[in-house]
């Protein structure tokens, strides 16, 4: 399966808080890592690559952002731009979940599970 189309990368996480501006490619895997700890129900994970590092948690709780709703994370990173806190949802398309009307939303990409080292950006 292919994965999500980079241009869309807002459709995937809603940013709740972030002091820090995010690239596309840092909120892409932003999203990467947190599906990543949805799935595996893991708490954390570190990140490290030439773009971003960090560290990102599940907060194990659901929060709302008007009519979007999902699970809850965040995020101590570095990059670039300098250093901050990112607290992010995943979205339902995100999760590849159906939306309140039952239409089916596109599936979430296939990840490779967490390897032991730190993940490539």
């Amino acid at each position: 399966m292919a994965g999500p189309d980079p241009s869309t990368y807002w459709l995937l996480i809603a940013v709740l808080s972030s002091n820090l501006p995010l690239s596309q490619e840092v909120a892409m895997r932003l999203y990467q890592s947190a599906c990543r700890l949805h799935r595996e129900g893991e708490k954390s994970e570190k990140i490290q690559g030439d773009l971003l590092s960090g560290k990102v948690v599940r907060l194990n709780k659901n929060m709302l952002l008007g009519t979007i709703t999902g699970p809850a994370f965040e995020a101590e990173i570095s990059t670039e731009r300098g250093e901050g806190i990112v607290r992010f949802l995943l979205t339902r398309q995100g999760l590849g979940e159906p939306d309140e009307d039952g239409k089916e939303a596109t599936a979430a990409p296939l990840l490779p599970p967490r390897s032991p080292k730190a993940l490539p950006n």
